[in-house]
């Protein structure tokens, strides 16, 4: 397969994103500034400052050190303590590199 070809075949897989789905995952990053992190290891306690750009974040960590770091969002099944605890951010997170 040539380069044209291969070019094709992977812009026309490409899905764009309507208006009301960009506002949507805007509000869902945005709703986590605020959030205390509850994953295990470096993050745990540490607090959501700021949404920067796309999956990364500034994070105050317990010891006052501020980061940034990127989030993965969790995939659909949720787990009974993402769906019920508002406020907080139980896992996806590492260092911003």
């Amino acid at each position: 397969m040539n380069k044209k070809k291969i070019k094709k075949a992977v812009k026309e897989r490409k899905k764009r994103l309507t208006a009301e789905e960009r506002a949507e995952f805007a509000r869902q990053r945005q709703s986590l500034e605020g959030n205390l992190i509850t994953q295990t290891g470096e993050f745990y306690g540490a607090m959501v400052i700021e949404h920067i750009r796309g999956s990364q974040y500034k994070v105050r960590l317990v010891d006052g050190t501020e980061v940034y770091a990127s989030h993965k969002k969790p995939k659909p099944p949720l787990g009974p303590a993402e769906v019920a605890s508002p406020g907080f951010s139980h896992s996806g997170w590492k260092l911003w590199r």
